[in-house]
Protein backbone atom coordinates (compact mmCIF):
# COMPACT_ATOMS: atom_id res chain seq x y z
CA UNK A 1 0.00 0.00 0.00
CA UNK A 2 1.43 3.08 -1.12
CA UNK A 3 1.11 6.16 1.15
CA UNK A 4 1.58 8.64 -1.88
CA UNK A 5 0.04 11.93 -1.19
CA UNK A 6 -2.73 12.95 -4.04
CA UNK A 7 -1.29 16.59 -5.34
CA UNK A 8 -2.75 19.22 -8.01
CA UNK A 9 -1.45 22.59 -9.04
CA UNK A 10 -2.55 25.41 -9.06
CA UNK A 11 -2.01 29.48 -10.24
CA UNK A 12 -1.12 31.55 -7.25
CA UNK A 13 -1.76 35.62 -7.62
CA UNK A 14 1.78 36.18 -8.78
CA UNK A 15 0.96 33.18 -11.82
CA UNK A 16 3.80 30.56 -10.23
CA UNK A 17 2.80 27.26 -9.59
CA UNK A 18 1.22 26.25 -6.35
CA UNK A 19 0.98 22.43 -5.30
CA UNK A 20 -1.33 21.78 -3.29
CA UNK A 21 -1.45 18.49 -0.77
CA UNK A 22 -4.27 17.60 1.44
CA UNK A 23 -5.28 21.17 2.26
CA UNK A 24 -2.43 22.89 2.06
CA UNK A 25 -0.57 24.89 -0.33
CA UNK A 26 3.30 24.91 -1.06
CA UNK A 27 5.21 27.20 -3.11
CA UNK A 28 8.37 26.54 -4.83
CA UNK A 29 11.61 27.11 -2.49
CA UNK A 30 14.17 25.88 -4.79
CA UNK A 31 14.62 24.05 -8.35
CA UNK A 32 18.33 21.92 -9.07
CA UNK A 33 18.38 19.89 -11.46
CA UNK A 34 16.73 16.60 -10.42
CA UNK A 35 14.65 17.70 -7.23
CA UNK A 36 12.16 20.99 -6.74
CA UNK A 37 11.97 21.91 -2.76
CA UNK A 38 8.32 23.30 -2.01
CA UNK A 39 7.65 24.96 1.28
CA UNK A 40 4.38 25.75 2.98
CA UNK A 41 3.03 29.05 1.98
CA UNK A 42 2.64 29.79 5.87
CA UNK A 43 6.01 31.28 6.82
CA UNK A 44 6.15 30.19 10.15
CA UNK A 45 5.00 26.30 9.10
CA UNK A 46 8.11 24.25 8.34
CA UNK A 47 6.13 21.24 6.29
CA UNK A 48 8.36 21.13 2.79
CA UNK A 49 7.55 18.45 0.28
CA UNK A 50 10.55 17.15 -2.59
CA UNK A 51 9.34 16.49 -6.26
CA UNK A 52 11.12 15.55 -9.29
CA UNK A 53 11.50 17.84 -11.85
CA UNK A 54 8.53 16.31 -13.30
CA UNK A 55 6.50 17.32 -10.39
CA UNK A 56 6.06 14.13 -8.92
CA UNK A 57 5.91 13.52 -5.42
CA UNK A 58 9.18 12.40 -3.51
CA UNK A 59 9.13 13.25 0.13
CA UNK A 60 7.32 15.18 2.96
CA UNK A 61 8.64 16.40 5.72
CA UNK A 62 7.58 18.51 8.98
CA UNK A 63 3.86 18.85 9.70
CA UNK A 64 1.58 22.01 9.85
CA UNK A 65 1.15 22.19 13.26
CA UNK A 66 1.44 25.78 14.14
CA UNK A 67 -1.92 26.10 11.36
CA UNK A 68 -4.68 24.92 10.25
CA UNK A 69 -5.98 23.78 6.24
CA UNK A 70 -7.51 26.04 4.47
CA UNK A 71 -9.89 24.37 1.65
CA UNK A 72 -11.51 27.90 1.81
CA UNK A 73 -8.29 29.28 0.59
CA UNK A 74 -7.48 26.54 -1.97
CA UNK A 75 -10.75 27.03 -3.63
CA UNK A 76 -10.59 30.94 -4.33
CA UNK A 77 -7.11 30.40 -5.89
CA UNK A 78 -8.70 27.91 -8.61
CA UNK A 79 -11.34 30.28 -8.67
CA UNK A 80 -9.08 32.94 -9.62
CA UNK A 81 -7.03 30.83 -12.07
CA UNK A 82 -9.92 30.13 -14.00
CA UNK A 83 -10.88 33.41 -14.01
CA UNK A 84 -7.42 34.50 -15.06
CA UNK A 85 -7.24 31.99 -17.96
CA UNK A 86 -10.44 33.23 -19.73
CA UNK A 87 -9.79 37.18 -19.10
CA UNK A 88 -6.93 36.46 -21.77
CA UNK A 89 -8.52 33.64 -23.96
CA UNK A 90 -12.16 35.77 -24.74
CA UNK A 91 -13.02 39.19 -25.21
CA UNK A 92 -16.27 39.10 -23.09
CA UNK A 93 -16.45 41.54 -20.76
CA UNK A 94 -14.38 41.48 -17.06
CA UNK A 95 -17.90 41.49 -15.21
CA UNK A 96 -19.75 38.51 -17.04
CA UNK A 97 -16.73 36.29 -17.07
CA UNK A 98 -16.31 37.13 -13.46
CA UNK A 99 -20.32 35.90 -12.32
CA UNK A 100 -20.02 32.87 -15.03
CA UNK A 101 -17.44 31.79 -13.30
CA UNK A 102 -18.80 32.46 -9.64
CA UNK A 103 -21.62 30.59 -10.49
CA UNK A 104 -19.62 27.58 -12.17
CA UNK A 105 -17.68 27.38 -9.03
CA UNK A 106 -19.97 26.02 -6.71
CA UNK A 107 -18.27 27.37 -3.66
CA UNK A 108 -19.02 26.91 -0.07
CA UNK A 109 -20.37 29.37 2.08
CA UNK A 110 -17.58 30.29 3.91
CA UNK A 111 -15.54 30.85 0.54
CA UNK A 112 -18.58 33.16 -0.63
CA UNK A 113 -18.04 35.15 2.21
CA UNK A 114 -14.31 36.14 1.63
CA UNK A 115 -14.55 36.31 -2.48
CA UNK A 116 -14.46 39.56 -3.58
CA UNK A 117 -16.89 41.03 -5.72
CA UNK A 118 -16.83 41.81 -9.46
CA UNK A 119 -15.88 45.54 -8.73
CA UNK A 120 -13.39 44.72 -6.73
CA UNK A 121 -11.42 42.84 -8.85
CA UNK A 122 -12.39 44.56 -12.03
CA UNK A 123 -9.32 47.06 -12.16
CA UNK A 124 -6.87 44.23 -11.63
CA UNK A 125 -8.64 41.63 -13.66
CA UNK A 126 -8.66 44.42 -16.64
CA UNK A 127 -5.03 44.93 -15.82
CA UNK A 128 -4.34 41.36 -17.04
CA UNK A 129 -5.98 42.18 -20.35
CA UNK A 130 -4.38 44.75 -21.19
CA UNK A 131 -0.97 42.83 -20.65
CA UNK A 132 -2.19 40.42 -23.15
CA UNK A 133 -4.01 43.03 -25.87
CA UNK A 134 -1.45 43.70 -28.65
CA UNK A 135 0.01 47.38 -28.73
CA UNK A 136 -1.65 50.02 -31.61
CA UNK A 137 0.43 50.04 -34.95
CA UNK A 138 2.41 52.47 -35.52
CA UNK A 139 1.71 51.88 -39.72
CA UNK A 140 -1.11 50.54 -41.95
CA UNK A 141 0.81 47.51 -42.50
CA UNK A 142 0.13 45.10 -39.70
CA UNK A 143 -1.74 41.94 -39.28
CA UNK A 144 -5.04 41.85 -36.99
CA UNK A 145 -4.79 38.30 -34.52
CA UNK A 146 -7.34 35.77 -35.16
CA UNK A 147 -8.45 36.87 -31.57
CA UNK A 148 -9.96 39.85 -32.63
CA UNK A 149 -10.77 39.55 -36.40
Amino acid sequence: MSNTPTITFSESNKGKRVLICDGFAYHLNKSCAKVKYRRCENRLCAAIIHTDINDQFKLRKGDHSSHLSSPEHIELLKFKSNIKQRIIAEATTVSRIYDEELAKAQLSQTALSIVQSAQDTKSSLNRIRRRETPVLPKSCHFDIPTLYA
